[in-house]
Protein backbone atom coordinates (compact mmCIF):
# COMPACT_ATOMS: atom_id res chain seq x y z
CA UNK A 1 0.00 0.00 0.00
CA UNK A 2 1.36 3.24 -1.22
CA UNK A 3 0.71 6.43 1.60
CA UNK A 4 -0.33 9.87 -0.22
CA UNK A 5 1.98 11.84 1.96
CA UNK A 6 4.63 9.74 3.18
CA UNK A 7 6.81 12.04 1.85
CA UNK A 8 6.06 14.67 4.18
CA UNK A 9 8.76 15.66 6.95
CA UNK A 10 6.18 15.44 9.80
CA UNK A 11 4.60 12.65 8.89
CA UNK A 12 5.81 9.15 10.58
CA UNK A 13 4.76 6.52 8.02
CA UNK A 14 6.86 3.68 9.60
CA UNK A 15 8.22 2.77 12.82
CA UNK A 16 11.08 0.40 11.80
CA UNK A 17 14.16 0.23 13.81
CA UNK A 18 16.39 -2.18 12.73
CA UNK A 19 19.02 -2.22 15.42
CA UNK A 20 16.02 -3.45 17.64
CA UNK A 21 15.10 -6.68 15.68
CA UNK A 22 12.05 -7.96 14.00
CA UNK A 23 9.51 -5.58 12.70
CA UNK A 24 6.65 -6.46 14.41
CA UNK A 25 3.66 -4.14 12.03
CA UNK A 26 0.24 -3.48 13.16
CA UNK A 27 -2.10 -1.36 11.64
CA UNK A 28 -1.00 2.26 13.38
CA UNK A 29 2.24 0.42 15.41
CA UNK A 30 4.75 -0.74 14.89
CA UNK A 31 6.51 -2.75 17.22
CA UNK A 32 9.79 -3.85 18.51
CA UNK A 33 11.14 -6.96 20.83
CA UNK A 34 14.23 -6.85 22.71
CA UNK A 35 15.50 -8.70 25.55
CA UNK A 36 12.40 -7.80 27.94
CA UNK A 37 11.66 -4.65 26.84
CA UNK A 38 8.56 -3.83 23.57
CA UNK A 39 9.36 -0.94 21.65
CA UNK A 40 5.70 0.77 20.53
CA UNK A 41 6.48 3.36 17.93
CA UNK A 42 2.92 5.25 17.37
CA UNK A 43 2.82 5.83 13.64
CA UNK A 44 0.64 8.28 11.51
CA UNK A 45 -1.16 6.36 9.98
CA UNK A 46 -4.78 5.47 10.41
CA UNK A 47 -7.19 2.31 10.17
CA UNK A 48 -10.67 1.93 9.76
CA UNK A 49 -12.91 -1.26 9.65
CA UNK A 50 -9.48 -3.26 9.77
CA UNK A 51 -7.91 -1.45 7.22
CA UNK A 52 -5.11 0.81 6.78
CA UNK A 53 -6.10 4.09 5.16
CA UNK A 54 -3.48 5.56 2.07
CA UNK A 55 -2.92 8.58 4.03
CA UNK A 56 -1.54 9.94 6.92
CA UNK A 57 -2.44 11.96 9.84
CA UNK A 58 -0.19 14.21 10.75
CA UNK A 59 0.85 14.40 14.81
CA UNK A 60 -1.60 11.67 15.20
CA UNK A 61 1.02 9.21 16.81
CA UNK A 62 2.13 11.83 18.97
CA UNK A 63 -1.26 12.84 20.06
CA UNK A 64 -2.52 9.33 20.82
CA UNK A 65 0.86 8.51 23.27
CA UNK A 66 0.22 12.07 24.79
CA UNK A 67 -3.34 10.89 25.94
CA UNK A 68 -2.20 6.83 26.39
CA UNK A 69 0.30 8.40 29.27
CA UNK A 70 -2.15 10.87 30.64
CA UNK A 71 -4.32 8.08 30.94
CA UNK A 72 -1.78 5.70 32.41
CA UNK A 73 -0.37 8.05 34.96
CA UNK A 74 -4.37 8.59 35.83
CA UNK A 75 -5.19 5.17 36.22
CA UNK A 76 -1.94 3.21 37.38
CA UNK A 77 -3.70 3.01 41.31
CA UNK A 78 -6.30 0.84 39.72
CA UNK A 79 -3.66 -1.35 37.88
CA UNK A 80 -0.28 -1.12 36.82
CA UNK A 81 0.67 -0.61 33.18
CA UNK A 82 3.71 -1.88 30.91
CA UNK A 83 5.32 1.30 30.52
CA UNK A 84 9.07 2.22 31.07
CA UNK A 85 9.55 5.15 29.46
CA UNK A 86 8.36 7.49 26.48
CA UNK A 87 11.69 8.51 25.40
CA UNK A 88 10.17 10.39 21.89
CA UNK A 89 6.47 11.72 21.78
CA UNK A 90 5.81 8.64 19.37
CA UNK A 91 7.81 5.69 21.13
CA UNK A 92 6.83 4.37 24.19
CA UNK A 93 8.87 1.63 26.00
CA UNK A 94 7.60 -1.32 27.84
CA UNK A 95 7.98 -4.09 29.81
CA UNK A 96 7.39 -7.38 27.36
CA UNK A 97 4.41 -9.02 28.41
CA UNK A 98 2.11 -12.33 27.67
CA UNK A 99 -0.57 -10.80 26.54
CA UNK A 100 -3.57 -12.38 26.81
CA UNK A 101 -5.81 -13.36 23.79
CA UNK A 102 -8.98 -11.21 24.47
CA UNK A 103 -10.05 -7.69 23.93
CA UNK A 104 -12.12 -6.28 27.29
CA UNK A 105 -14.36 -3.83 25.56
CA UNK A 106 -16.72 -1.84 27.92
CA UNK A 107 -19.65 -0.42 27.03
CA UNK A 108 -21.57 2.38 28.81
CA UNK A 109 -23.99 3.28 26.03
CA UNK A 110 -25.82 1.20 23.01
CA UNK A 111 -24.30 2.47 20.02
CA UNK A 112 -22.02 1.75 16.83
CA UNK A 113 -21.95 -2.05 16.69
CA UNK A 114 -23.42 -3.10 19.77
CA UNK A 115 -26.34 -0.79 18.73
CA UNK A 116 -26.70 -2.36 15.19
CA UNK A 117 -26.59 -6.10 17.08
CA UNK A 118 -29.38 -5.13 19.08
CA UNK A 119 -31.18 -3.54 16.16
CA UNK A 120 -30.82 -6.87 14.12
CA UNK A 121 -31.50 -8.98 17.01
CA UNK A 122 -27.83 -10.63 17.41
CA UNK A 123 -26.49 -9.15 20.35
CA UNK A 124 -27.42 -12.19 22.86
CA UNK A 125 -26.17 -15.04 20.28
CA UNK A 126 -22.70 -12.99 20.01
CA UNK A 127 -22.48 -12.11 23.73
CA UNK A 128 -24.51 -14.55 25.62
CA UNK A 129 -26.59 -12.01 27.15
CA UNK A 130 -29.64 -10.12 26.11
CA UNK A 131 -29.97 -5.88 26.25
CA UNK A 132 -33.61 -4.98 27.75
CA UNK A 133 -35.06 -1.73 28.38
CA UNK A 134 -34.80 -2.40 32.09
CA UNK A 135 -31.14 -1.94 31.73
CA UNK A 136 -31.11 1.92 30.13
CA UNK A 137 -31.78 4.72 31.80
CA UNK A 138 -35.48 5.99 30.52
CA UNK A 139 -36.27 2.07 30.21
CA UNK A 140 -36.37 3.19 26.19
CA UNK A 141 -34.11 0.80 23.61
CA UNK A 142 -32.98 3.66 21.47
CA UNK A 143 -29.77 4.65 19.40
CA UNK A 144 -26.69 6.27 21.90
CA UNK A 145 -29.22 5.39 25.31
CA UNK A 146 -27.10 5.34 28.65
CA UNK A 147 -26.80 2.00 30.17
CA UNK A 148 -27.93 2.03 34.06
CA UNK A 149 -23.90 0.04 34.96
CA UNK A 150 -21.70 -0.37 32.08
CA UNK A 151 -21.52 -4.18 30.26
CA UNK A 152 -18.39 -6.21 28.96
CA UNK A 153 -18.52 -7.46 25.35
CA UNK A 154 -15.29 -9.54 24.78
CA UNK A 155 -13.75 -9.97 21.46
CA UNK A 156 -10.86 -11.97 19.94
CA UNK A 157 -7.40 -10.20 19.44
CA UNK A 158 -6.77 -10.82 15.95
CA UNK A 159 -3.29 -9.69 14.70
CA UNK A 160 -4.95 -9.49 10.97
CA UNK A 161 -8.56 -8.94 10.06
CA UNK A 162 -11.62 -8.58 12.48
CA UNK A 163 -12.09 -8.90 16.02
CA UNK A 164 -14.94 -11.88 16.41
CA UNK A 165 -17.16 -11.35 19.59
CA UNK A 166 -17.11 -13.84 22.51
CA UNK A 167 -19.43 -14.48 25.10
CA UNK A 168 -18.21 -14.40 28.90
CA UNK A 169 -17.44 -18.29 28.98
CA UNK A 170 -15.78 -18.39 25.52
CA UNK A 171 -13.17 -15.26 26.84
CA UNK A 172 -12.81 -17.39 30.81
CA UNK A 173 -11.88 -20.58 28.22
CA UNK A 174 -9.09 -18.37 26.38
CA UNK A 175 -8.11 -16.71 28.92
CA UNK A 176 -8.67 -19.13 32.36
CA UNK A 177 -9.01 -17.73 35.58
CA UNK A 178 -7.89 -14.35 35.29
CA UNK A 179 -10.95 -13.50 32.85
CA UNK A 180 -13.16 -12.90 36.24
CA UNK A 181 -10.68 -10.38 37.40
CA UNK A 182 -9.85 -8.67 34.20
CA UNK A 183 -13.71 -7.44 33.94
CA UNK A 184 -13.60 -6.43 37.51
CA UNK A 185 -10.10 -4.56 36.49
CA UNK A 186 -11.99 -3.04 33.10
CA UNK A 187 -15.26 -1.52 34.87
CA UNK A 188 -13.01 0.29 37.69
CA UNK A 189 -11.11 1.24 34.55
CA UNK A 190 -14.03 2.56 32.50
CA UNK A 191 -15.36 4.21 35.75
CA UNK A 192 -12.51 6.27 36.45
CA UNK A 193 -12.07 7.41 33.16
CA UNK A 194 -15.57 8.30 33.27
CA UNK A 195 -15.33 10.18 35.76
CA UNK A 196 -12.21 12.21 34.62
CA UNK A 197 -13.85 12.31 31.33
CA UNK A 198 -17.47 14.09 32.51
CA UNK A 199 -15.04 16.28 34.95
CA UNK A 200 -13.88 17.61 31.63
CA UNK A 201 -17.06 18.49 29.55
CA UNK A 202 -17.01 14.75 27.82
CA UNK A 203 -18.64 11.39 27.47
CA UNK A 204 -16.33 7.95 27.81
CA UNK A 205 -18.97 6.05 25.53
CA UNK A 206 -17.31 2.87 24.85
CA UNK A 207 -13.22 1.52 25.12
CA UNK A 208 -11.46 -1.61 24.93
CA UNK A 209 -8.35 -2.66 26.90
CA UNK A 210 -5.56 -5.47 26.62
CA UNK A 211 -4.15 -6.82 29.11
CA UNK A 212 -0.95 -9.12 29.98
CA UNK A 213 1.28 -10.77 32.56
CA UNK A 214 4.81 -9.49 33.77
CA UNK A 215 6.34 -11.73 36.49
CA UNK A 216 2.85 -13.00 37.25
CA UNK A 217 0.88 -10.22 38.42
CA UNK A 218 -1.38 -7.85 35.64
CA UNK A 219 -0.59 -5.20 33.75
CA UNK A 220 -2.42 -3.04 31.45
CA UNK A 221 -0.92 -2.82 27.98
CA UNK A 222 -1.02 -1.36 24.64
CA UNK A 223 -3.01 2.13 24.95
CA UNK A 224 -5.98 3.28 27.27
CA UNK A 225 -8.36 5.61 26.70
CA UNK A 226 -7.32 7.12 23.12
CA UNK A 227 -9.35 8.09 20.17
CA UNK A 228 -8.47 4.97 18.06
CA UNK A 229 -9.15 2.93 21.29
CA UNK A 230 -12.62 4.83 22.83
CA UNK A 231 -15.47 6.69 21.76
CA UNK A 232 -16.02 10.04 23.32
CA UNK A 233 -18.92 12.73 22.88
CA UNK A 234 -19.64 16.11 24.01
CA UNK A 235 -21.75 16.47 26.87
CA UNK A 236 -23.54 19.58 26.12
CA UNK A 237 -24.38 17.56 22.50
CA UNK A 238 -25.70 14.14 24.57
CA UNK A 239 -29.02 13.16 23.92
CA UNK A 240 -30.18 9.54 23.42
CA UNK A 241 -31.45 8.93 20.06
CA UNK A 242 -30.36 11.52 18.48
CA UNK A 243 -26.37 11.67 16.64
CA UNK A 244 -23.83 13.15 18.96
CA UNK A 245 -20.23 14.88 17.36
CA UNK A 246 -17.63 12.46 18.18
CA UNK A 247 -14.10 12.92 19.21
CA UNK A 248 -12.83 9.79 17.96
CA UNK A 249 -11.54 7.83 15.13
CA UNK A 250 -15.39 7.29 14.18
CA UNK A 251 -15.53 10.43 12.03
CA UNK A 252 -13.09 9.04 9.93
CA UNK A 253 -15.13 5.74 9.74
CA UNK A 254 -18.60 8.27 8.58
CA UNK A 255 -16.44 9.80 5.79
CA UNK A 256 -15.11 6.07 4.69
CA UNK A 257 -18.40 5.14 4.38
CA UNK A 258 -19.72 8.31 2.88
CA UNK A 259 -16.95 8.30 -0.28
CA UNK A 260 -13.79 5.99 -0.10
CA UNK A 261 -10.38 5.77 0.81
CA UNK A 262 -9.55 8.88 -0.42
CA UNK A 263 -9.65 11.62 2.43
CA UNK A 264 -8.93 15.30 0.91
CA UNK A 265 -6.51 17.30 2.41
CA UNK A 266 -9.12 19.26 4.22
CA UNK A 267 -10.33 15.64 5.52
CA UNK A 268 -6.67 15.18 7.20
CA UNK A 269 -7.01 18.26 8.89
CA UNK A 270 -10.35 18.30 10.46
CA UNK A 271 -9.21 14.57 11.39
CA UNK A 272 -6.05 16.03 12.91
CA UNK A 273 -8.25 18.76 14.54
CA UNK A 274 -10.15 16.36 16.67
CA UNK A 275 -7.33 14.16 18.11
CA UNK A 276 -5.66 17.36 18.86
CA UNK A 277 -8.47 18.74 20.24
CA UNK A 278 -9.56 15.94 22.19
CA UNK A 279 -6.14 15.87 23.65
CA UNK A 280 -6.43 19.87 25.16
CA UNK A 281 -10.02 18.69 26.57
CA UNK A 282 -8.48 15.79 28.77
CA UNK A 283 -5.16 17.29 30.05
CA UNK A 284 -6.15 21.25 29.74
CA UNK A 285 -3.25 21.55 27.98
CA UNK A 286 -2.46 23.48 24.76
CA UNK A 287 -1.69 20.88 21.89
CA UNK A 288 2.04 21.92 20.89
CA UNK A 289 3.54 19.63 17.92
CA UNK A 290 6.95 17.95 19.25
CA UNK A 291 10.10 19.98 17.79
CA UNK A 292 8.46 20.86 14.28
CA UNK A 293 11.55 21.63 12.63
CA UNK A 294 13.19 18.73 13.04
CA UNK A 295 11.95 15.68 10.61
CA UNK A 296 9.89 13.30 12.66
CA UNK A 297 12.02 10.60 11.70
CA UNK A 298 15.35 12.18 12.65
CA UNK A 299 13.87 13.08 15.92
CA UNK A 300 12.99 9.85 16.98
CA UNK A 301 16.55 8.25 15.71
CA UNK A 302 18.35 11.20 17.74
CA UNK A 303 15.93 10.77 20.79
CA UNK A 304 16.45 7.46 21.08
CA UNK A 305 19.82 7.51 20.51
CA UNK A 306 20.31 9.96 23.03
CA UNK A 307 18.75 7.53 25.77
CA UNK A 308 20.95 4.30 24.78
CA UNK A 309 18.29 2.09 23.35
CA UNK A 310 20.23 2.50 19.98
CA UNK A 311 23.04 3.90 18.04
CA UNK A 312 21.38 5.22 15.60
CA UNK A 313 22.97 3.57 12.40
CA UNK A 314 22.61 0.31 10.88
CA UNK A 315 24.88 -1.98 8.68
CA UNK A 316 22.82 -4.91 6.82
CA UNK A 317 25.30 -7.31 5.43
CA UNK A 318 23.86 -9.72 2.69
CA UNK A 319 25.51 -12.35 1.10
CA UNK A 320 24.58 -14.92 -1.97
CA UNK A 321 25.55 -18.20 -0.48
CA UNK A 322 26.54 -19.48 2.48
CA UNK A 323 29.50 -20.34 0.89
CA UNK A 324 30.44 -16.21 1.21
CA UNK A 325 30.83 -17.02 5.20
CA UNK A 326 34.60 -16.34 5.65
CA UNK A 327 34.81 -13.23 3.75
CA UNK A 328 31.04 -12.18 6.08
CA UNK A 329 33.51 -12.64 8.73
CA UNK A 330 35.88 -10.66 7.68
CA UNK A 331 33.37 -7.87 7.03
CA UNK A 332 31.32 -8.75 10.90
CA UNK A 333 34.97 -8.40 12.77
CA UNK A 334 35.49 -4.90 11.50
CA UNK A 335 31.68 -3.93 12.40
CA UNK A 336 32.18 -5.23 15.83
CA UNK A 337 35.81 -3.85 16.26
CA UNK A 338 34.44 -0.14 15.66
CA UNK A 339 30.74 -0.86 17.21
CA UNK A 340 28.59 -0.93 14.67
CA UNK A 341 25.25 -2.44 14.71
CA UNK A 342 24.74 -4.85 12.08
CA UNK A 343 22.90 -7.82 10.64
CA UNK A 344 23.21 -10.54 8.30
CA UNK A 345 21.17 -12.73 5.95
CA UNK A 346 22.10 -15.40 3.38
CA UNK A 347 19.16 -13.99 0.43
CA UNK A 348 20.67 -15.70 -3.11
CA UNK A 349 18.95 -12.79 -5.60
CA UNK A 350 18.85 -15.84 -8.74
CA UNK A 351 17.31 -18.54 -6.16
CA UNK A 352 15.50 -16.41 -3.75
CA UNK A 353 14.63 -13.27 -5.91
CA UNK A 354 11.02 -12.83 -4.22
CA UNK A 355 12.31 -13.13 -0.65
CA UNK A 356 14.88 -10.80 -1.12
CA UNK A 357 12.80 -7.93 -2.57
CA UNK A 358 10.35 -8.74 0.50
CA UNK A 359 13.40 -7.93 2.73
CA UNK A 360 14.42 -5.18 0.94
CA UNK A 361 10.99 -3.46 1.13
CA UNK A 362 10.79 -3.75 4.81
CA UNK A 363 14.20 -2.28 5.17
CA UNK A 364 12.77 0.80 3.55
CA UNK A 365 10.96 1.46 6.05
CA UNK A 366 13.50 1.99 8.47
CA UNK A 367 13.79 5.64 10.45
CA UNK A 368 17.61 5.05 11.08
CA UNK A 369 19.99 5.27 8.19
CA UNK A 370 21.18 2.11 7.42
CA UNK A 371 24.04 1.16 4.43
CA UNK A 372 24.04 -2.06 2.51
CA UNK A 373 27.31 -4.57 1.79
CA UNK A 374 26.33 -7.16 -0.14
CA UNK A 375 28.42 -10.32 -0.78
CA UNK A 376 27.97 -12.24 -3.96
CA UNK A 377 30.30 -13.38 -6.68
CA UNK A 378 30.42 -14.58 -10.32
CA UNK A 379 27.57 -12.44 -11.74
CA UNK A 380 26.71 -10.51 -8.67
CA UNK A 381 23.09 -10.17 -9.68
CA UNK A 382 22.45 -9.73 -6.04
CA UNK A 383 24.35 -5.84 -5.81
CA UNK A 384 22.23 -5.48 -8.70
CA UNK A 385 19.41 -6.09 -7.23
CA UNK A 386 20.17 -4.45 -3.78
CA UNK A 387 21.24 -1.73 -5.90
CA UNK A 388 18.22 -0.63 -7.92
CA UNK A 389 15.05 -1.36 -5.03
CA UNK A 390 16.95 -0.04 -1.59
CA UNK A 391 16.91 4.02 -0.69
CA UNK A 392 20.17 3.28 1.21
CA UNK A 393 23.62 3.35 0.06
CA UNK A 394 24.85 0.35 -1.57
CA UNK A 395 28.53 -1.05 -1.08
CA UNK A 396 29.54 -4.00 -2.77
CA UNK A 397 32.07 -6.38 -1.54
CA UNK A 398 32.60 -9.56 -3.73
CA UNK A 399 34.30 -12.42 -2.39
CA UNK A 400 37.41 -13.99 -4.17
CA UNK A 401 39.91 -17.20 -3.69
CA UNK A 402 42.90 -15.86 -5.69
CA UNK A 403 43.56 -12.50 -8.57
CA UNK A 404 41.91 -14.29 -11.17
CA UNK A 405 38.88 -15.04 -9.43
CA UNK A 406 39.15 -11.42 -7.68
CA UNK A 407 39.42 -10.11 -11.43
CA UNK A 408 36.25 -11.81 -12.81
CA UNK A 409 34.15 -10.90 -9.59
CA UNK A 410 34.83 -7.14 -10.09
CA UNK A 411 34.54 -6.43 -13.58
CA UNK A 412 30.71 -8.26 -12.89
CA UNK A 413 30.34 -6.08 -9.67
CA UNK A 414 31.45 -3.05 -12.19
CA UNK A 415 29.27 -3.35 -14.99
CA UNK A 416 25.88 -2.38 -13.18
CA UNK A 417 23.49 -0.87 -15.52
CA UNK A 418 22.00 2.76 -15.09
CA UNK A 419 19.86 3.67 -12.31
CA UNK A 420 21.78 0.82 -10.16
CA UNK A 421 24.25 2.93 -7.62
CA UNK A 422 26.28 -0.18 -6.11
CA UNK A 423 29.57 1.17 -4.85
CA UNK A 424 32.38 -1.29 -4.85
CA UNK A 425 35.26 -1.85 -2.24
CA UNK A 426 37.74 -4.64 -2.79
CA UNK A 427 39.10 -5.27 0.97
CA UNK A 428 36.00 -5.46 3.73
CA UNK A 429 37.89 -3.29 6.28
CA UNK A 430 37.69 -0.62 3.83
CA UNK A 431 33.62 -1.42 2.76
CA UNK A 432 33.42 -0.82 6.64
CA UNK A 433 35.49 2.46 7.00
CA UNK A 434 33.22 3.82 3.71
CA UNK A 435 29.88 2.16 5.46
CA UNK A 436 30.53 4.36 8.51
CA UNK A 437 31.39 7.44 7.07
CA UNK A 438 28.46 7.31 5.04
CA UNK A 439 25.92 6.79 8.48
CA UNK A 440 28.35 9.17 10.07
CA UNK A 441 27.30 12.01 7.55
CA UNK A 442 23.77 10.86 7.45
CA UNK A 443 22.73 10.57 11.16
CA UNK A 444 22.84 13.57 13.64
CA UNK A 445 22.82 10.90 16.51
CA UNK A 446 25.61 9.16 15.15
CA UNK A 447 27.85 12.00 15.04
CA UNK A 448 27.05 13.09 18.31
CA UNK A 449 28.38 9.39 19.57
CA UNK A 450 31.08 9.26 17.76
CA UNK A 451 32.42 13.09 17.84
CA UNK A 452 32.17 14.02 14.05
CA UNK A 453 31.01 16.61 12.65
CA UNK A 454 28.25 19.54 13.61
CA UNK A 455 24.30 18.04 14.19
CA UNK A 456 20.81 19.32 14.30
CA UNK A 457 19.44 19.31 17.67
CA UNK A 458 16.85 16.35 17.86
Amino acid sequence: MRLSNVDNANTLAHGYLPELGELIEGKVRDNHVSGDKRFLVATDRISVFDRVLPVLIPDKGAILNAIAMWWFRQTEDVVPNHVVDWPDPNVLVAQQAEVFPVEVVVRGYLTGSAWRDVEAGTFEQKYGFAITPAMVEGGKLVKNCKLKEPIVTPTTKARAGHDEPLTHPQAKQLVGDAWDELVEISLKLYGRGAQLAEERGLILVDTKYEFGRVDGRIVLVDEVHTPDSSRFWLTDDYEPGKEVLELSKQFVRDLVQKKSDELTAQDVEETRRRYAELYERITGEPWRPPSPEIPVRQRVVGNLARKGYIRGGYVQILAGSPKDDPHVEKLTAELEARGIPYGHRVLSAHKRTRELLEFLETLNKSLEPVVLITVAGGSDALSGVVGHHARFPVIACPPYRDELDYFINVHSTLQMPSDVPALYCKRPGNAVLAAERMLRMASPAWSREVGGGNEAEA
